[in-house]
């Protein structure tokens, strides 16, 4: 079972990490899941870095380039997979900023 690189494979699966990335990749169980303790309470404490450190991670692991604390690949890296939660996270964040620019419409045009 080899990824896309020529690493080892460890025994943490690529779909799990993905998952826990995109529902929680914030509170960093990811970190927790892939054996990354120190740097899982990091991100818990601060957000996901604010959100920013919690989409580079997201990113790396759909993309296969996330490794578990051991140096290991996610075993089972599927980049269809990879590919679709991208997409989704994307149509999600153009969803979640047309809906805000339209609240903040709805708003100024009723102060006035």
């Amino acid at each position: 079972m080899s990824n896309e690189g020529t690493g080892m494979v460890g025994n943490k699966s690529y779909t799990a990490a993905l998952l826990l990335s995109f529902f929680l990749g914030g509170f960093g169980i990811h970190r927790f899941y892939t054996g990354y303790i120190g740097l899982g309470i990091l991100q818990l404490l601060t957000a996901g870095g604010c959100g920013i450190w919690a989409l580079i991670d997201f990113v790396s692991i759909c993309f296969g380039k996330y490794k578990d604390a051991q140096g290991n690949e996610l075993a089972d890296y599927n980049p269809q997979l990879g590919k679709i939660m991208f997409g989704v996270w994307v149509v999600l964040f153009i969803l979640g900023v047309i809906y805000n620019i339209s609240v903040t419409s709805a708003i100024l045009n009723s102060a006035h």
